[in-house]
């Protein structure tokens, strides 16, 4: 084996093997969406929304990995297909006056259900222990990085 001091193969570089695995993964959960039409994206503003209503634009753009000045054209394009809906005015930094409509809510119960056929065959490959594994040590490296 190389030295990682002379290059190496990139497999020998955990984060390497992590942005390849995570691009195929991005593929394979956008390819489950598909029948939708959400993008992974979108699904994730539904998830976050219906799961913390009243979160800031900011806290969302976040959460859905996405810039703030983002949030507001993805918004508006979900909202054009009668996904969400915003209830008020729109304010920087303030709670999303958006909330997920009845349309949504249904789109997103189809998307999770999709989407959970692919957690389902992770947790078979994995076995519950390895699955529960996988996780914490995601969870440990997420928190090492951080926010980009």
């Amino acid at each position: 084996m190389t030295s990682r001091t002379t290059g190496g193969q990139p497999d020998e570089f955990l984060e390497y093997r992590l942005v390849r695995l995570g691009s195929r993964l991005e593929r394979r959960f956008a390819s489950a969406l598909a029948p939708t039409g959400l993008s992974p994206r979108q699904f994730s503003v539904l998830a976050v929304l219906t799961e913390s209503p009243g979160i800031t634009s900011a806290d969302l753009a976040r959460a859905v990995l996405t810039t703030p000045q983002s949030m507001g054209p993805l918004l508006d394009q979900m909202e054009s297909r009668g996904l969400v809906e915003r209830t008020k005015e729109r304010g920087r930094g303030r709670a999303a006056p958006v909330r997920v409509t009845d349309t949504g809510t249904a789109l997103l119960h189809e998307a999770a259900r999709l989407v959970g056929t692919l957690d389902a065959a992770a947790r078979q490959r994995l076995g519950e222990q390895g699955h529960q594994e996988l996780s914490r040590l995601l969870a440990v490296l997420e928190d090492h990085v951080g926010e980009a």
